[in-house]
């Protein structure tokens, strides 16, 4: 599975800034901060593209689903993206010895601002090579479709029941109505109807086939 850290770029983006400071007080280090202040535009440009291939399905085996942390990841690239623009403009007007770090800071707000518009929920369903992954953050389960029982579909949470009957929780899910057949669909297209799916507060159950 595609490892998706949803904090990892801004993260790195404080981590550098902190750095470039640190640099900034030692002679000797100076050019480099240079060089440290674009590392970031790679990851963040990859994440835009990784955004715009799957909202226009190019990712078909992929399922975005919705999180307790989405309205946070909605708005929190436009308020990052504004104050990095914002500080990085006022500095570069009164400190034009550093126009290439000022330069690089407002281009990485730019970039923030426009992932955005890019928003896609953080939540990842995946199938690959005979198995389903399913993760929130942190909180991941790859599991061989052939070694899954079943799978509840509950407003919080996904629970993925094994063949020994051992419980994988995918926690701080925001599921409504419509994510329940998404999903149910999602799995039934690649897999079939092989495994039980219930949902609720509906309590359908897709009946797997023997």
């Amino acid at each position: 599975m595609k490892k998706r850290k949803t904090y990892l770029s801004y993260i790195l983006v404080i981590g550098i800034v902190l750095i470039v400071n640190f640099i900034d007080k030692v002679e000797f280090f100076k050019p480099v901060k240079y060089y440290i202040a674009v590392i970031w535009f790679p990851i963040i440009i990859w994440e835009i593209i990784e955004k715009i291939n799957y909202r226009n399905g190019k990712e078909p085996n992929i399922l975005r689903i919705r999180t307790n942390n989405d309205d946070y990841n909605r708005v929190f690239p436009f308020i990052f993206g504004t104050i990095l623009i914002i500080t990085g403009y006022f500095a570069l007007n009164n400190d034009e010895s550093e126009k290439i770090l000022l330069y690089s800071i407002i281009i990485t707000g730019i970039l923030y601002f426009f992932s955005g518009f890019m928003f896609v929920p953080t939540g990842i369903i995946e199938y690959k090579k005979q198995k389903l992954s399913f993760a929130n953050g942190n909180n991941k389960h790859t599991i061989e479709i052939d070694k899954i029982d079943s799978i509840e579909l509950k407003s919080s949470d996904i629970i993925v029941t094994d063949i020994n009957q051992k419980a994988h929780y995918v926690h701080f899910m925001n599921l409504i109505e419509s994510d329940y057949q998404k999903i149910s669909e999602f799995l039934n297209n690649r897999i079939g109807n092989k495994i039980e799916i219930k949902n609720y507060p509906q309590q359908s159950t897709v009946v797997k086939s023997k």
